[in-house]
């Protein structure tokens, strides 16, 4: 392996990454200008091509009369919208009137009228499916509408599927709470024995009805028996002789649940269906604005505007340019191997920085106070020292590091950097240094002689460019140098 690669990980600092980048901005410009132009100018060369293809083909069209007239129609998205709209509107008015004049609705859930009528059935001598028969006959009676039917007659004041919603039938089997029931007929009584509190009466029924008034309740229970009284007579023939009697007869108030959630059902419902509307209205407004209220169909020939669609490609290109130039400047800063950072400028090259110096531009670039201003922003204070305070700076590290290795007279000056740039900087160093020599600025790597005059003189000092020296050669000459037992007294950075 070759002791001066570079090892395959590097730490890469990205804020020196990033002001590379932005220290090319002219680059980027350049790119983003260069793009959009490019895909403006392509742009508007093919919709002009496009645009001359259609008036061709309509002109073509129009020779050999196949030319098609186009009509206007309503928007088919308007008209569902406007569907859907009375739709919804026509179920809001029947809600509303349900809510309004529904005895449903109307009810107060925790103060309602019940009334209760529970009836025995004998079926004594009878069969077991025969009473069982019985008891589903006028389960179905009262279930199926037919008693509701009958309690209304011709007052029409609550519909018949509101009035059974509000009649239950139970005939479970119900414990007996009392010893025995009088049974009477006007003429003669007679006495149910049954015995044991607590057991079951499997020949009773009961019937609940809910009004909305005490009054009403009253006047729906006398019609309930008076209906169960002439449907009684007709099972006499159909299934089995049988006697229906009034065990009780109770009128209370009480507290549903069922009909509270059932309110809250319909409101809810109604309140759902009124969002939904606002909602579709305003969704109607948004397609009448955007599509308008008519389509044309038929055979329409519609120009681009060359100019416009450029514009927009062009937009399109200067974002495309500034991320293929911030691509290509990434890959250079790691891909180049030179000198972007002196961050870790001693763990890297294994000698001290003795310093950086960054000379201000000869001649005014356009611009350049962007120039200023990013330096400023990565140098911070350190960018307002002049040129030659650094080079004092300098000159004051470089005497600390040859008094700390003794007394040396003669230093040499070597490095991969610009010749011409270096030695118009050492001269200025010189005249900063009492009773030291500096050499000629040497590139030893490249010179045989150089490095040959290297072993007369006491150390050495080397001159690197940022961003122009190769990181691989600075390990390179380094290595020369040790190997030689020539002093490295440390490295400036220009």
């Amino acid at each position: 392996m070759n002791e001066y690669q570079e090892p395959y990980e590097k730490e890469i600092s990205l804020t020196e990454l990033l002001f590379f980048c932005l220290k090319k901005w002219r680059w980027v410009i350049a790119a983003m200008v260069i793009v959009a132009v490019l895909a403006g100018a392509w742009k508007y060369q093919s919709t002009v091509q496009s645009n001359q293809a259609k008036r061709e083909a309509q002109l073509l069209a129009e020779e050999d009369g196949e030319t098609k007239e186009t009509e206007v129609i309503s928007n088919p998205n308007i008209e569902y919208y406007n569907l859907a709209i009375r739709n919804l509107q026509q179920e809001m008015d029947g809600m509303r009137e349900y809510i309004d004049n529904s005895v449903i609705m109307q009810l107060d859930p925790y103060n309602l009228a019940t009334g209760n009528l529970s009836f025995y059935l004998n079926v004594e001598g009878a069969r077991e499916a025969d009473r069982n028969s019985l008891i589903t006959a006028y389960e179905d009676f009262v279930t199926d509408g037919r008693l509701a039917a009958e309690i209304l007659g011709s007052d029409r004041d609550i519909s018949e599927s509101e009035l059974q919603y509000l009649i239950s039938f139970e005939s479970e089997d119900i414990p007996v709470m009392e010893e025995n029931y009088v049974l009477s007929d006007g003429s003669s009584s007679s006495q149910i024995q049954i015995a044991g509190i607590g057991e079951s009466r499997p020949n009773v029924f009961r019937i609940q009805i809910t009004a909305e008034s005490a009054g009403k309740c009253a006047d729906y229970m006398e019609a309930a028996k008076s209906a169960l009284t002439d449907y009684s007579a007709q099972l006499q023939e159909q299934i089995a002789v049988h006697t229906v009697t009034l065990l009780a007869e109770s009128q209370t108030e009480r507290i549903d649940r069922s009909i509270q959630s059932y309110q809250n059902e319909v409101l809810n419902a109604y309140t759902s269906t009124f969002t939904q509307l606002k909602n579709m209205q305003t969704e109607l407004e948004t397609v009448v604005e955007e599509e308008g209220e008519t389509i044309v169909v038929g055979e329409t020939v519609t120009y681009d505007s060359p100019v416009k669609e450029a514009v927009k490609f062009a937009v399109i290109g200067l974002v495309l340019g500034a991320f293929l130039a911030a691509f290509i400047l990434v890959v250079i800063y790691l891909m180049s191997g030179k000198l972007q950072s002196t961050e870790s400028f001693r763990e890297e090259f294994g000698m001290p920085l003795l310093g950086q110096v960054t000379k201000a531009p000869a001649k005014k670039r356009l611009f350049g106070f962007i120039d200023k201003w990013l330096q400023r922003m990565e140098e911070g204070e350190y960018a307002d020292i002049t040129y030659e305070e650094q080079l004092k700076i300098v000159a004051a590290n470089l005497k600390t590091a040859v008094s700390r290795e003794g007394s040396m007279k003669k230093i040499m000056l070597a490095g991969t950097m610009n010749r011409e740039e270096a030695e118009a900087f050492s001269a200025q160093l010189a005249s900063e240094l009492e009773g030291i020599s500096l050499s000629s600025y040497e590139r030893i790597i490249f010179q045989a002689s150089a490095l040959e005059d290297m072993g007369s003189y006491e150390g050495v000092l080397f001159l690197e460019k940022k961003g122009a020296s190769y990181t691989k050669l600075i390990k390179k000459e380094k290595a020369l140098a040790d190997d030689r037992n020539v002093q490295v007294l440390g490295a400036v950075v220009l």
